[in-house]
């Protein structure tokens, strides 16, 4: 129960980092970058994340990239081409995204940093993690 409860809050705090109208929120494209689909725990917290995002209105871009770190990179690309405004990414490896994160800065897209530190990067404008107790 403590986790679901932790997953929960994290997602909340990562869709509060997107507080605004929802008639602004129908124009924003969110992309989120999960590690993989493996694990229950990246598939909740994808979904959640989603699910919330859209009840506040917003246009979500969710991928799954199967722990492959050039398909992650390819679909943050993608995101970014494709008109996303926020980035969201649970990095597979946190200094691999380097290149792909300088994009997104270049155009000015805030990028979370989603329970997995990004590293060697200066683009990351929020880092979004929890804890949870035994």
């Amino acid at each position: 129960m403590k986790k679901i409860i932790s997953l929960v809050l994290a997602a909340l705090m990562v869709t509060s980092a997107f507080a605004a109208p929802k008639a602004k929120a129908g124009n924003v494209k969110v992309g989120v970058s999960m590690p993989t689909k493996d694990l229950q725990r990246w598939n909740q917290d994808g979904a959640n994340m989603k699910k919330s995002l859209e009840k506040q209105g917003y246009k979500v871009d969710l991928q799954y990239a199967n722990n492959d770190i050039a398909t992650q990179v390819s679909q943050v690309e993608n995101m970014i081409s494709g008109g996303c405004k926020v980035l969201v990414i649970a990095s597979i490896d946190g200094s691999a995204l380097k290149s792909v994160l300088a994009q997104a800065k270049s155009k000015k897209i805030p990028v979370i940093a989603y329970d997995r530190l990004i590293m060697n990067s200066d683009a990351v404008s929020y880092y979004a993690t929890f804890e949870t107790t035994k």
